[in-house]
């Protein structure tokens, strides 16, 4: 008898825990930094308070958004090309760091990217 019981929890287990695990969907997507602008703050000549515009594609979007820099240190940590994971609201993104603080930047527009494939056939 255990070893039948022990034989079901066997094969009943997994399957339960990829079943919770499909059932509750990460807010996060990944996502690709594609651009990043300083803006130039001729009235504050603090690094600290340098802000930037940086471009993120998620999915067939490019959102961009307006952002501080989040290091202590001065340098941005936005490079293009790098993978990040994002999470989108209704009118911000967040982000998490390497060291795990989240960050929030407001977005300031919204593109949708079109079928590439589609645009090369029609040409």
């Amino acid at each position: 008898m255990r070893k039948i019981l022990l034989g079901i929890l066997i094969l009943v287990l997994p399957a339960m825990a990829l079943a919770q695990a499909s059932a509750t969907p990460s807010p996060y997507q990944p996502a690709t930094i594609t651009n990043v602008k300083p803006l130039p703050s001729p009235e504050n000549t603090n690094p600290d308070g340098a802000l930037y515009e940086v471009s993120i594609k998620a999915g067939q979007t490019v959102y961009v958004v307006l952002t501080p820099v989040p290091s202590p240190s001065g340098t941005a940590p936005y490079a293009v090309g790098r993978q990040v994971l994002v999470r989108i609201g209704e009118d911000s993104i967040t982000w998490n760091d390497i060291m795990g603080q989240s960050y929030k930047a407001t977005i300031l527009s919204r593109t949708q990217i079109g079928d590439t494939a589609k645009l090369r056939a029609d040409k």
